[in-house]
């Protein structure tokens, strides 16, 4: 120590210079790195995107991982019988592949690995009015799921249309 009273140590210069108690500076420290380590856990658990290259069974891999569920993925079914008319119009243009599996709530889960111009397409149907409000799907980078439930936490999506444009909106938690 000097003539100062200054130990060296970070935490007393620090708590020296701005005039913190000593307890409080620790305190305010360990806060610190609690949450450092907390944010590097996060940023460690997030799951990356699917892999497209795989199609529909790269999303449903990526969802198993993700929720324990959807670990057998049903292709070939009749897809305006699962969408119904008029969705189907609008969106088997833009599918490159789909299928379904089950993740709870869902009893068939959509899985869509999408082509450009859907947002496009929904417009066209909206303005000529064959639609109406925004798709029911969840938005991800390159595909799409049939649900809502449950998506903010897989952090996809919703599609926000006017007759003019559309906007992709985060699905928060409510």
């Amino acid at each position: 120590d000097d003539d100062s009273g200054r130990t060296g140590q970070p935490d007393v210069l620090l708590a020296q210079r701005f005039g913190v108690r000593r307890p409080v500076m620790r305190a305010l420290l360990a806060l610190l790195v609690v949450g450092s380590v907390a944010l590097a856990l996060l940023v460690g658990r997030a799951e990356p995107t699917p892999d497209l290259s795989r199609g529909v069974d790269g999303i449903a891999d990526w969802l198993h991982r993700l929720t324990d569920e959807c670990a057998t993925v049903r292709h070939g079914e009749d897809f305006t019988a699962f969408a119904g008319p008029v969705r189907a119009k609008v969106y088997a243009p833009y599918i490159a592949e789909w299928g379904t599996c089950s993740k709870a709530p869902y009893e068939r889960l959509g899985l869509l690995v999408l082509r450009p111009g859907l947002d496009q397409a929904w417009r066209t149907a909206l303005a000529n009015g064959e639609v109406r409000g925004d798709p029911d799907l969840a938005f991800g980078d390159g595909f799409a799921l049939t649900g809502s439930e449950g998506m903010e936490y897989l952090g996809l999506n919703r599609l926000e249309c006017t007759p003019t444009a559309c906007s992709l909106m985060p699905i928060k938690h409510h």
